[in-house]
């Protein structure tokens, strides 16, 4: 992953509640396909203390388009091309993980349509807003 600048781990509540469950954060919400391009993926479990986490990190976000992963039993990862981006997308993980979960707690969630997400997450990452250079 060598367009990778920075990464920042936290164990912000609801995205650690979501990795204690080892469920995915689905892509319900416009944000989310914006940000990640579909789900918070969930990478596998691992023992502190060697490089283990590090490449679960890196083999489960090599098949997403997320830069966020929800490591099973411990919490949110994420990655940019800056430390700033990196930290934006810890915030919007959480931001994620708090909405879907207070969303669920109604009944069930509406996924979006892959094409929808494709369409949104093209249109973020390519077009909307102002671009800089630690942007994706």
């Amino acid at each position: 992953m060598p367009e990778v600048g920075g990464v920042v781990h936290t164990h912000s509540p609801y995205a650690v509640a979501w990795a204690a469950r080892g469920e995915e954060i689905p892509c319900v919400v416009t944000a989310m396909a914006d940000e990640f391009g579909g789900p918070v993926p969930v990478g596998p479990f691992a023992i502190i203390g060697d490089d283990s986490i590090g490449r679960g990190i890196v083999d489960t976000l090599r098949g997403h388009r997320s830069r966020a992963v929800l490591m099973q039993n411990h919490g949110p990862f994420t990655v940019g091309a800056s430390a700033r981006d990196a930290v934006k997308a810890a915030v919007m993980v959480e931001d994620v993980a708090r909405t879907v979960h207070l969303a669920r707690q109604g009944g069930e969630v509406l996924p979006i349509p892959q094409d929808a997400i494709d369409a949104l997450y093209d249109r973020y990452q390519n077009v909307y807003g102002q671009t800089t250079d630690d942007r994706r």
